[in-house]
């Protein structure tokens, strides 16, 4: 909350200063739309729920299961009987630092899985900002905001659609309603 009001006095202040020289215009962008809708990450091209997994697979998995085998292990040191009472606390303590770690291994794993998603769409953000900066030149506006910075704006103002076009995105086309039956005509008329 504290970043949107932020955001909306600098934006009242870059309209009211410095109105002598330039003019303020500003428009409004849907990016993660944008993106969303780019032909590359169609879901028959990206599984944006795969992405990542292979790391995780490969680099922290193997990690994950080299701490459970140790895991079991001290479990087993601690089941020995014949160990002293002050050994078995050490194994404990151990036993509970390890359980500590591994709770909190699938958070972990979302944290990294989001990374690598971020990772994976920074070049297709990096073309849509490209093509807002274009747009945005050719329609005079001097400041491009997020959708979720208004709470009311003017829908001349929203450059998604153009940028759209300056990105040869087609939008398929939404299925028009069906249209109205003719009213029936009154009999004996």
């Amino acid at each position: 909350m504290r970043k949107v009001v932020s955001v909306i006095v600098l934006a009242a202040g870059m309209l009211f200063a410095n109105n002598t020289n330039a003019q303020v215009k500003i428009g409004y962008i849907r990016i993660d739309e944008i993106v969303g809708v780019m032909p590359e990450l169609a879901p028959e091209k990206v599984n944006m729920d795969t992405v990542g997994q292979q790391f995780v697979k490969d680099s922290i998995l193997p990690t994950l299961n080299y701490k459970q085998t140790e895991l079991q292990k001290k479990f087993q040191e601690y089941g020995d009987s014949t160990k002293s009472k002050a050994v078995r606390e050490l194994i404990a303590a151990d036993i509970k630092e390890m359980q500590d770690e591994l709770s909190g291994a699938d958070s972990y794993i979302q944290q990294v899985l989001q990374a690598k998603q971020q990772e994976y769409l920074r070049p297709y953000y990096a073309k849509a900002k490209k093509a807002i900066e274009a747009v945005a030149k050719k329609k005079g506006y001097t400041h491009v905001m997020s959708t979720d910075t208004f709470l009311v704006a003017p829908e001349a103002d929203d450059i998604s659609y153009a940028v759209l076009a300056e990105l040869n995105i087609k939008l398929p086309e939404q299925e028009k309603p069906a249209p109205k039956p003719a009213a029936p005509k009154p009999a004996g008329k």
